[in-house]
C-alpha cells in the first residue's frame, strides 16, 4: 500500500475528487436512465422522440401514471417531454427528460433530486454524498454538484445541448471507464481496494479516512490538506463572481472553511442577493453571539424588495425569530407587531404565536382577509394545526365573508383538515352551491390550476410549520381567557 501511495503522490490527478466522483456517479447514472427510456417505450408505449418534440400531446390518454406494466415495485409518471419512475419500497426517484431518441441528457436538477432519495447509495453515490454533506432544509439538495458539472464541461467529458446550455451529455465513450469501475463495484466493502482507487484519483483525504491515524502518513495528511485548500482557494475565486456566490458560500460550508464567517459578515453587512444562504447558515448554528450582526441586517432589510426583486417576509421572521429566541433586546422588540408590513404578516402570525400573543389574534384575522395569498396560507395552515373550536370559528368567519373561490380557498382546505365534521359539511355544502366553472375543458387557467393544487400546498405548508405550532396547541389567547 506504501509502495501504491508514493507512487501516485507526485501525480497530481487531472480532475478534483468532487468532479471525478460526480463522473464516475453520472456514468453509472446513464444505465438507470435508460431504464426510465425503456420503460417509457417499451411499457408505457410511447416512443422518445415523439415525447422530446411534442412534450404532452405524446402523452397517451389514460396512461400518464401509474404502476409500470410488468414492474409491481415501481410507479411512472410522464410529464412534459420527461418521465419520472419511483420504487415503491426504497423511494428511489429517477426523473429523465429525453431531448431527442436516447436517454443520454442528463438534466442537473434531476441528478440532484436522485441523490437526495438514496437511502443506501452505492459506491460511487456514497462518496459524492460524503463530498458534499446537507445542511439546508430549503431549496435545491446537493445544489453544488452542479460546480462540479461546469468543471466536466471544461475538461471536456460533458457537452451541452445546442438549445439548453444547463443540459449536457458525455463527450467520450465512456465504455472502457465503466469496465474499470466494475472491478471496484465487486468488492465494495474491500477497504485496500477503495484506497486504491483513492490514491489513483488523488482524493487524499478518502485516502486518510481509510486509515486509522496512527497509520496516516505525514506525506498522506498533507496532501489531504491540499486538494482541501486548492477546493477552498477556487470557491473563493468563485465567490467573486455574482452568480454563483451562493454556490460557493455553500461549498465552503462544506469544508468547514476558516473563511466561510467573513463571507457572512460581509453577505450580511452589505445586504447581498446572498443574504438568505448566509442567514440560513448563522440560523442553524443558534449561537446567539451572532445577534447584533443579525439585528444590523434586520433593520437594512426590506420584505418587499426592490423593483426587480420578489418580496422575501420570510427573512424578515427569521431574523426576528433569532433575536426572539435569544432574548436579544433591541429597540424595536416592543412596536415590531404594531405595524407590520403587509407582506409579513403571515410570518408575524408565527412570531406573534410564540413570543407576543397579545398580538396574535388580531394578525390571524389580517393574514387570513389579506389580498395576499401568502398571508392566508400561513394563517389557515396555523389555525388547521391549532384545531381548537376557536380556530375553527376564525376560519369560518373569514370563510364566510366571500362568495369567491380564490379567496376562500385557503380557509376552505384549513377547515376540511381539521377535525370537525360539522365544519367539513359546511364546507361540502358551499362548495356544491359554487362549483368551479372551467373557462375551457381543454385546458385550465393559473388561477384554476393553483386552486385546484391549493388543499395540497397546504398540506405542505402545515408540514413546514408543524413542529413550532403543534406546542402551542392548548395555549389559550389573551383574547379568550375570559370565554
Amino acid at each position: 500500500m506504501r509502495v501504491l501511495i508514493n507512487r501516485w503522490l507526485p501525480q497530481p490527478f487531472a480532475l478534483s475528487p468532487w468532479a471525478t466522483w460526480t463522473l464516475f456517479s453520472l456514468i453509472r447514472h446513464r444505465q438507470r436512465q435508460a431504464f426510465v427510456a425503456e420503460i417509457v417505450r417499451d411499457r408505457v408505449g410511447v416512443r422518445l422522440e415523439h415525447l422530446a418534440r411534442r412534450g404532452y400531446d405524446a402523452h397517451p390518454p389514460d396512461k400518464g401514471h401509474g404502476v409500470v406494466p410488468g414492474l409491481a415495485d415501481w410507479d411512472y409518471n410522464l410529464h412534459g417531454r420527461g418521465c419520472c419512475v419511483i420504487h415503491r419500497l426504497s423511494g428511489v426517484e429517477i426523473d429523465v427528460d429525453f431531448f431527442d431518441d436516447t436517454s443520454d441528457w442528463f438534466e442537473p436538477y434531476f441528478y440532484q433530486c436522485f441523490l437526495s432519495t438514496l437511502k443506501e447509495p452505492e459506491l460511487w453515490e456514497k462518496r459524492l454524498i460524503e463530498l458534499h454533506p446537507q445542511f439546508s432544509d430549503r431549496g435545491p439538495t446537493f445544489e453544488t454538484i452542479r460546480l462540479a458539472f461546469a468543471d466536466l464541461q471544461e475538461a471536456g467529458f460533458l457537452e451541452s445541448h445546442s438549445q439548453r446550455s444547463s443540459i449536457v451529455k458525455f463527450a467520450f465513450d465512456e465504455q472502457t471507464l465503466s469496465n474499470q469501475m466494475a472491478w471496484f463495484e465487486t468488492a465494495a466493502e474491500d477497504r485496500h481496494r477503495l484506497i486504491r482507487l483513492a490514491a489513483v484519483i488523488g482524493d487524499w483525504p478518502l485516502v486518510c479516512n481509510l486509515q486509522s491515524a496512527e497509520n496516516v502518513e505525514v506525506t498522506v495528511a498533507e496532501a489531504a490538506r491540499q486538494v482541501i485548500a486548492l477546493r477552498e482557494q477556487k470557491l473563493i475565486r468563485l465567490f467573486e463572481e455574482e452568480n454563483r456566490q451562493r454556490l460557493a458560500l455553500k461549498g465552503l460550508q462544506e469544508i468547514d472553511s476558516l473563511h466561510l464567517d467573513e463571507y457572512i459578515i460581509t453577505i450580511l453587512k452589505q445586504g447581498m442577493s446572498t443574504a438568505d444562504t448566509a442567514l440560513e447558515m448563522l440560523l442553524k448554528r443558534n449561537d446567539k453571539s451572532w445577534c447584533p450582526l443579525i439585528h444590523e441586517f434586520y433593520q437594512q432589510f426590506n420584505p418587499a424588495g426592490s423593483a426587480d426583486e420578489f418580496p422575501s417576509p420570510e427573512i424578515w421572521g427569521q431574523c426576528l425569530e433569532f433575536l426572539f429566541r435569544h432574548q436579544y433586546p433591541f429597540p424595536e422588540a416592543a412596536e415590531v407587531f404594531s405595524n407590520v408590513h403587509q407582506y409579513c404578516l403571515g410570518e408575524a402570525v408565527v412570531l406573534a404565536l410564540m413570543y407576543q400573543r397579545s398580538h396574535a389574534l388580531r394578525l390571524l384575522r389580517a393574514a387570513l382577509r389579506s389580498e395576499i395569498p401568502n398571508n392566508r396560507m400561513i394563517a389557515a395552515a396555523v389555525l388547521a394545526l391549532i384545531d381548537q373550536p376557536w380556530s375553527r370559528e376564525e376560519l369560518l368567519s373569514a370563510f364566510s365573508e366571500s362568495e369567491e373561490l380564490a379567496q376562500t380557498a385557503e380557509c376552505r382546505a384549513a377547515l376540511l383538515e381539521t377535525q370537525c365534521s360539522q365544519a367539513h359539511q359546511i364546507v361540502s355544502e358551499w362548495q356544491a352551491r359554487h362549483p368551479v366553472q372551467r373557462e375551457s375543458d381543454e385546458w385550465m387557467t393559473v388561477e384554476e390550476m393553483n386552486i385546484r393544487s391549493l388543499p395540497v400546498y397546504l398540506q405542505w405548508e402545515m408540514d413546514d410549520l408543524r413542529e413550532r405550532i403543534v406546542p402551542l396547541r392548548n395555549v389559550v389567547l389573551p383574547d379568550f381567557e375570559n370565554e
